[in-house]
């Protein structure tokens, strides 16, 4: 019964998705103008390429968490499920993990104070003019 049920749904989102697509709009944009697929993926290798070290750390910071309460997760199944050797592999790269985490946030307030600074200075810049 579960795998009709799982069928069923397969097909009837791939319907959704194929019908949509066909039309050639599929997505939208801030303004809520209808994309086209080769109309996003031009505003997206646009948005790709044009992001800042800042957005990347940023990004990064915040990609950690999830990966750090996993491998929390992950240690308690192992040991729960008896695999101690796989505890062990996790629970030695917590602290690699914690101090990558901490850099990544020194990395991240360095940019941030950087990017502060500059953007002052364009600031005072433009209002001396």
């Amino acid at each position: 019964m579960n795998t009709l049920l799982t069928f069923l749904i397969v097909i009837v989102v791939s319907f959704f998705l194929e019908n949509r697509i066909s039309r050639g709009y599929f997505w939208k944009d801030r303004e809520g103008k209808e994309l086209s697929f080769k109309e996003f993926l031009i505003r997206w290798k646009n948005g790709v390429v044009n992001i800042t070290p800042l957005q990347q750390t940023k990004t990064s910071l915040w990609s950690m968490l999830p990966i750090f309460f996993g491998m929390l997760w992950g240690i308690t199944v192992t040991f729960i499920g008896g695999v101690y050797w796989m505890t062990l592999i996790l629970t030695f790269s917590l602290p690699l993990m914690f101090i990558n985490f901490i850099g990544m946030y020194q990395r991240y307030k360095s940019q941030k104070a950087a990017y502060d600074a500059y953007n002052e200075a364009i600031k005072n810049t433009r209002s001396k003019k």
